[in-house]
């Protein structure tokens, strides 16, 4: 148990960072929310408590209004009274006993309400006063004096109030059924009846809510010690805003004041609501909050060791390499040590710069790189720096190179390095090393057009490097070079180099290749009627004629024309295909050539010259063949003369049809006799000849290929060496360097 705590209570600092630094990460999250959520809870307290207040205040403020359409309501009584009507309309023929009479209507009616404490009826025709309680008065003799001091002072109002000392007094004018009130009602109600009356409406609402009038008086009635915390209150009104909640400060205590003015007669209603009663719900709720966040912080710690722990593994197993010793020290020096590794490692990564400047390049040509934009950001940091705005894409291919020398990686490096040096002598260019025999090269150039002066500059170079080629390495060379675009359509020029290489076999025999000369391509049509002669002139034998049908398909169609190069392709498949089917609707079994004539092979010519060559080489086996089922006499003194004229004409560039005519006899005559008593071709045989010819050469003297493919009977170095491989399994620079 003790291994196992010490094991995971690591002294480290680098492990005390990284515990202190997670549980931060989980920290400062839980805080903010934490944060917010109080507030949140506090701000939605506040609003409960707001709204309780606001519902209170309302109701108070509807009681008061009813309270003030009772007295309307009494008024609209006394209108209709015919006594009340004339004494205000005729107060001069009004007897006493008449006012006598008045006066016990409007007493019974307010001693009918328990609200109204005493009315007045005003008469502004004789200025007298009739009162409820103690009968007639002039204006002289009446003695609520502030009542006539209000009614002079508001004539032109119909109705107002007056706060005294133990009433509050309404006024209005009378009668209301007219447009012009001739006298005034005015209702004293008790204060203290008045509240209680509100406060009865409204079940006993809370006590610290306050009526305050229009000029700030208090109309609620208070004890001696309430009265202070009013007057101050009433000092403070001017800083509480309507409508809203405030926290003041009255003798010492604490509250929530909220303040709603009732419409119509400008009162205000002041609700005082005590802060201990908001601390108290707000101490339960984040009591509740601060378990939550406790557990939050001990989960989190958790978390964050166990992230330390896993983390700091690593670090601890390096640490323990670096140090050479089994077990982690506790150092200063640890991140220095670090440092230094890291420092050791990005100077390995510059040193392997080159392998990551080539995988850059091969995944840009290989549309491996989804953004874009960040191309030329990601050739800066490889060290790539390409300051012209046009690039193009060049290809080089190695024709001779065999299985073995594609797969060798120093080969491929040899060739790279000689293709890469000479281009740079003549152009800004990086490159890298693609599958087998190709070469990719992202070329930057200062013009958007593929110019004559672009054309002249790569032949150039292409001189230079193909001489190197053939001369030290004994391959030859050839140039694939896209059009000019912008950088993020690399790729798509590269697309376009690779589907022309599928199509080797009907490009012509150029070394250099310009995609731009394949794009002005014409409407194909498909050779229907060369495809009939050729048919016709293989299954009647007549090689002269099939060779020229040939001859016409290239001129017309592979040399001097440029259609897609896909059409061309297939409309060779299609023709050497219509041969075979022609002679099986025949009823000739042609397993026995199936092994010479293999249409697919056309994949491997690697320009159109080859291809024609392939062509005719299966045409004449196609007719040796139906040559040799009409006639399977074979005649010695024939193949004997065939093998002397074939070794004494080696070096010349003699045919089958020349020797034929030699001989007086057919070609395809010729041809099947020959095979059939050799067991192979004349061509075979005359190829197997020149090569060993060309061996003893190769040992013999130091004559360039050039000069021993001329002298075995090839004038195309490159057929030479083909064909030599072909039967020697090795190309002639590598055969004369092992004897």
């Amino acid at each position: 148990m003790i291994g196992y705590t010490k094991k995971l209570f690591f002294n480290g600092s680098l492990f005390r960072k990284q515990l202190l630094s997670y549980f931060i990460s989980v920290l400062i999250p839980t805080l903010m929310i934490v944060s917010v959520y109080s507030y949140t809870i506090s701000e939605d307290l506040k609003s409960q408590i707001k709204q309780a207040s606001d519902n209170s205040g309302q109701r108070v403020a509807k009681s008061v209004e009813d309270l003030i359409g009772q007295i309307n309501y009494f008024s609209l009584q006394l209108s209709f009274l015919p006594d009340m009507n004339r004494m205000l309309k005729s107060p001069s023929e009004f007897t006493m006993y008449d006012y006598y009479q008045l006066k016990e209507q409007v007493r019974n009616q307010v001693n009918s309400n328990e609200l109204f404490y005493s009315v007045y009826i005003y008469s502004a025709l004789n200025e007298k006063f009739m009162t409820s309680r103690e009968g007639l008065f002039d204006i002289a003799s009446f003695y609520d004096k502030p009542v006539l001091e209000q009614i002079r002072l508001h004539s032109n109002e119909t109705f107002w109030y007056q706060v005294r000392d133990d009433y509050i007094t309404f006024y209005k004018a009378i009668p209301v059924t007219d447009a012009r009130p001739l006298g005034t009602l005015i209702i004293n109600i008790k204060k203290d009846m008045f509240i209680n009356t509100l406060y009865n409406l409204n079940n006993n609402v809370d006590q610290r809510m306050f009526i305050m009038d229009s000029h700030a008086q208090i109309i609620s009635p208070t004890s001696e010690d309430e009265n202070n915390t009013i007057n101050q209150l009433v000092v403070a009104k001017a800083t509480i805003p309507s409508e809203t909640m405030q926290k003041i400060h009255i003798d010492s205590q604490t509250y929530f004041v909220h303040s709603l003015t009732i419409k119509g007669n400008g009162w205000t209603i002041v609700n005082l609501i005590p802060y201990d009663l908001y601390k108290e719900r707000l101490f339960s709720k984040m009591s509740s909050l601060l378990l939550i966040v406790l557990v939050v912080f001990l989960i989190g710690l958790a978390i964050a060791y166990v992230f330390a722990v896993k983390m700091y593994n690593p670090w601890k197993k390096i640490i323990e390499v670096l140090s050479g010793s089994g077990e982690s020290k506790q150092t200063a020096d640890e991140f220095l040590m670090v440092s230094g590794a890291i420092s050791s490692m990005i100077d390995t990564i510059k040193q392997n710069e080159p392998v990551m400047k080539d995988h850059l390049i091969s995944d840009i040509l290989r549309n491996n790189v989804s953004d874009k934009g960040s191309i030329s950001t990601r050739l800066e940091q490889v060290g790539i720096v390409f300051k012209e705005p046009n690039y193009a894409v060049i290809v080089a291919v190695f024709e001779a190179m065999s299985q073995e020398e594609a797969e060798d990686p120093q080969r491929k490096l040899i060739f790279y390095s000689m293709v890469s040096e000479t281009l740079k002598t003549y152009m800004h260019v990086e490159g890298t090393i693609l599958d087998r025999s190709k070469l990719g090269f992202i070329v930057n150039l200062p013009r958007s057009g593929m110019g004559e002066e672009w054309r002249q500059l790569i032949h150039k170079c292409y001189t230079d490097m193909n001489a190197i080629a053939q001369a030290q390495l004994n391959v030859s060379l050839q140039l694939i070079v896209s059009d000019v675009g912008t950088i993020d359509r690399l790729h798509a020029a590269y697309e376009q180099i690779r589907r022309m290489l599928n199509y080797k076999a009907v490009i012509n025999r150029n070394d250099i290749v310009f995609i731009q000369d394949h794009k002005n391509e014409l409407k194909f049509v498909y050779p229907l009627s060369l495809q009939k002669q050729l048919i016709h002139s293989v299954t009647t034998m007549n090689r002269e004629k099939a060779i020229q049908c040939v001859n016409d398909l290239f001129e017309q169609y592979l040399y001097n024309a440029k259609y897609p190069l896909e059409k061309l392709q297939g409309m060779i498949v299609v023709f050497m295909s219509s041969i075979v089917n022609e002679l099986l609707k025949d009823g000739h079994d042609i397993g026995s050539i199936y092994k010479h004539v293999d249409i697919y092979k056309l994949n491997e010519c690697q320009n159109n010259d080859e291809l024609y060559q392939f062509m005719i080489t299966h045409i004449s086996e196609i007719i040796t063949f139906l040559e040799a089922i009409q006639d399977k006499q074979v005649t010695n003194l024939y193949v004997s003369k065939t093998i002397a004229y074939m070794e004494d004409l080696y070096t010349s560039n003699i045919s089958i049809t020349d020797i034929a005519q030699l001989m007086g006899v057919s070609s395809g005559h010729l041809s099947r006799t020959f095979k059939a008593e050799t067991g192979k071709s004349m061509l075979e045989y005359l190829t197997e000849y020149r090569i060993e010819k060309s061996k003893d050469l190769l040992r013999r003297s130091t004559a360039s290929l050039q000069e021993i493919s001329q002298a075995v009977g090839y004038n195309d170095v490159q057929s030479f060496i083909r064909f030599f491989k072909k039967c020697e399994g090795l190309t002639p620079g590598e055969y004369r360097k092992k004897i």
